[in-house]
């Protein structure tokens, strides 16, 4: 069998030295930019009217400027009135918007100036961070106009934690962090470089590794004692190790060098000792740790270098799994045939191996870990269950059970509902109101496992069943206990509650069935243990005894309200995520829709302003942010609240809301509990209407823009959005990347669009298109 090869030693040592953070500049359309041409129209246009010296609000006079980099204080103006720009902070939110691509323009001008003066480097290493990841022109991006053919810089990719688990190597700990922030896209491959900790935290891997092999007596053939062993059995072990670490036979240069080396290490020290050593030096080396995208393959015309063949297993593999490519069969066959080596080959294997997973439905599986991976980065909701929620609050708020594992496991299930189904994808993530809840994801299964439960319930036998079910496990604890036995009162009682809960179980079932109730069957694999964990969705609750109130589904996803629900932002593992500990985060869940959906900027909080919201029990939070519309705060948080209050409609739980309470006092009551119920009842309680309202602001269409009634109506405007379907493809471009977008990735991502339009919104053809694109198959 054809194993995958070795990498240039050579082009190793050539890739430190062309790592793609010195090669972001040289990807600049060649087109040169003047001042007259260019700025100066702009300026007149939009700028001077207060930038002319005459202004008390605006000190700097625009019609005195120079405009020669060569003077620091100069470069510097320019930076910042670029960043005002890049950030909308400038032209002021009442004047009239400037035409996107004439900004762009003024901004590149900017940087093509930096470029000529020698002091670009700075900030072209800042747009590598992810932080700075919608800083290219959205609008050039694209335009079409850009001409430059897409690449990506040569580089080495260390590995992922998730790579590293996947390896087999017992519960040694990865020595490989994201050094990304904890939301977004993770894997940044320019800003993973080894440093001197990673390097002894692998070795220390390799240790624990090598130390829990040693306990199972893998290497007692090389204790002390035995026989000596011959070179071929040297050989052939080293050959299945150097197979476990790096992922590929070694080459005849490389298994005579390891064999040398195991036998100076025998000879210095014991067989055992001497084995380790030389599986820790296999952990070193560079293809253990990155990696390896140089382009070995054709070079064009352009100064572009194709991928190899085996260059591009790799990648392929890495993009959609955490295997080498000899683990996976469809990139393995493709690769041993000859038939991986163009745009046509790499589109062919990563459509088949999306066709053998999505199409099953099967995107939560382990064959393509990376699809579900972007969406969970994409939207953040699996960090649901680390924002604390204090379990007074639970109980206060009528929230019998805070399972945020299930509220995940349903947002999974509704993405890989609408993976299969592969049409109009974007669209429905953010505005489907079909869900599923409790449910094992497969109709047929359901079905079936839900006539079994049903008839095992109602048959006649079934407290007797129950009862002898608890007796033999009262009998099996019995012989295994020597001390402390049951007595046969304790028996007796015990199995009366074994009696008792059947009973309850059979008269809940039957009770549902005669009012027309599908009964959760409870217990059935893949189901869950009850329907406590179902608050959020203003569902009624029932644990395993309790009379059910839910008419569960049987066949899912299930219609939500259309009015308060739109796809995976109005869901709870959502909302639960970009939520605090004791209420909603608007702040936060607006700059994930600008971010994510808008393609916005964000400027850092400065440092001398006090970013905490006020207290008052008398307002809600809402109220509470009006501090905020300060002229100070609101040049940046006008594009931020708009679209984060919107969400107001939600409780931090994820429930649905119409109204706030406030009690005599005129206190604010978030309680649901039987005291609010109380309360209520008495009519000791007031009302106000939630508001929810919100703006629509930079999507570039004047039809998405505007104001919006709540964040359901929000997103069925943005949706649909070309803004937001070109700001996902960006995520998902920069997701399978490792890298932000350079404007010589323009056409890469003008022809995803495209094959997803073509295709009926299918993520497939986005995915397949991304992954045979030049910006995915060449390096320069």
């Amino acid at each position: 069998m054809r194993r995958f090869g070795k990498q240039s030693a050579l082009m190793v040592c050539v890739a430190v030295l062309v790592l793609w953070a010195t090669g972001t500049a040289s990807a600049a359309p060649k087109a040169v930019l003047t001042f007259e041409k260019t700025v100066e129209p702009f300026l007149v246009k939009h700028c001077v009217d207060c930038h002319d010296g005459t202004s008390k609000k605006t000190q700097l006079n625009l019609e005195s400027v120079k405009h020669d980099f060569s003077v620091g204080k100069t470069a510097d103006l320019w930076v910042e009135a670029m960043q005002m720009l890049q950030f909308d902070e400038m032209p002021p939110p009442k004047k009239k918007r400037p035409d996107a691509i004439a900004k762009a323009n003024v901004i590149a001008w900017v940087l093509q100036e930096l470029d000529k003066s020698g002091r670009s480097d700075l900030y072209h290493k800042k747009l590598l961070a992810p932080e700075y990841g919608n800083w290219v022109s959205h609008e050039k991006l694209f335009s079409g106009e850009i001409e430059t053919l897409p690449f990506s810089p040569s580089r080495l990719w260390r590995f992922s934690p998730a790579i590293f688990g996947s390896k087999g190597f017992g519960r040694a700990r990865s020595p490989f962090t994201y050094v990304t922030p904890e939301t977004g896209i993770r894997d940044y491959a320019t800003m993973s470089q080894v440093d001197q900790s990673t390097v002894q935290m692998m070795l220390i891997a390799a240790e624990q590794f090598l130390e829990e092999r040693e306990k199972k007596g893998e290497f007692k053939r090389f204790a002390a004692g035995q026989p000596s062993l011959q070179e071929q059995e040297l050989s052939d072990t080293l050959r299945r190790e150097f197979l476990r670490v790096i992922g590929r036979d070694p080459s005849p240069a490389e298994g005579a060098k390891y064999l040398a080396f195991l036998k100076k290490n025998i000879a210095a020290g014991s067989g055992i000792d001497g084995l380790k050593t030389t599986i820790k030096a296999m952990f070193l080396s560079p293809e253990a740790i990155y990696r390896m995208e140089f382009g070995l393959g054709d070079a064009d015309e352009h100064g572009r270098r194709h991928l190899s063949p085996e260059e591009l297993a790799h990648a392929l593999a890495y993009a959609l799994t955490d295997q080498a490519p000899d683990r996976t069969k469809v990139i393995q066959l493709a690769y041993e045939k000859g038939e991986l080596k163009t745009s046509e080959d790499a589109a062919r294997v990563v459509r088949q191996m999306l066709e053998e997973e999505l199409s099953a439905g099967k995107s939560r599986g382990r064959q393509l870990p990376r699809i579900m991976r972007f969406f969970e980065e994409f939207f953040g909701f699996d960090r649901a269950g680390e924002v604390f929620k204090d379990n007074e609050r639970k109980r206060r708020e009528k929230i019998p059970q805070w399972n945020t594992s299930f509220l995940i496991r349903d947002a999974k299930l509704l993405i890989g509902h609408i993976l299969k189904r592969d049409r109009d994808v974007i669209a429905q993530l953010l505005t489907t109101n079909r869900y599923f809840i409790a449910h094992p994801g497969d109709n047929q299964y359901a079905k079936e496992a839900y006539d079994a439960r049903i008839a095992e319930i109602t048959a006649p036998g079934y407290v007797a069943a129950q009862v002898a079910m608890a007796k033999e496990q009262i009998d099996r604890r019995q012989e295994r206990t020597v001390a402390e036995k049951y007595s046969p009162e304790e028996i007796e009682r015990r199995l009366d509650d074994a009696r008792k809960n059947a009973e309850k179980t059979v008269l809940k079932f039957k009770t549902a069935l005669d009012e027309g109730i599908n009964p959760f069957p409870n217990g059935a694999r893949g189901m869950g243990g009850d329907l406590l964990y179902i608050a959020p969705y203003n569902l009624p609750t029932n644990n395993r005894i309790e009379q059910q109130r839910w008419n569960w589904p049987i066949e899912q996803p299930l219609q939500m309200p259309k009015e308060q629900r739109a796809g995976l932002l109005t869901h709870p593992a959502w909302l639960a995520a970009w939520s605090l500990n004791d209420g909603n985060d608007p702040i936060h869940r607006g700059i994930w829709v600008r971010e994510r959906l808008l393609a916005g900027v964000i400027q850092d909080v400065p440092p001398d302003v006090d970013a905490n919201v006020p207290t008052d029990p008398h307002r809600t939070l809402r109220e509470r942010l009006d501090v905020i519309r300060a002229e100070r705060c609101w040049n940046c948080h006008r594009k931020i609240n708009p679209l984060g209050e919107t969400f107001e409609m939600f409780d931090d739980w994820g429930r649905y809301r119409t109204h706030h309470y406030f009690n005599e006092d005129g206190e604010l009551v978030t309680r649901r509990d039987k005291e609010f119920d109380k309360l209520l009842a008495a009519d000791k309680l007031k009302t106000r209407e939630v508001d929810a309202s919100g703006a629509i602001t930079g999507s570039g269409d004047a039809e998405v823009d505007g104001d919006v009634r709540n964040a359901v109506d929000m997103l069925h405007r943005l949706g649909r959005s070309e803004r937001a379907r070109h700001s996902f493809i960006r995520h998902l471009f920069r997701y399978f990347m490792g890298r932000n977008e350079m404007l010589s990735d323009s056409k890469t991502l003008i022809e995803a669009e495209q094959a997803y339009l073509e295709n009926g919104g299918s993520f497939k053809a986005l995915v397949v298109s991304l992954l045979s694109s030049d910006s995915f198959l060449y390096r320069r």
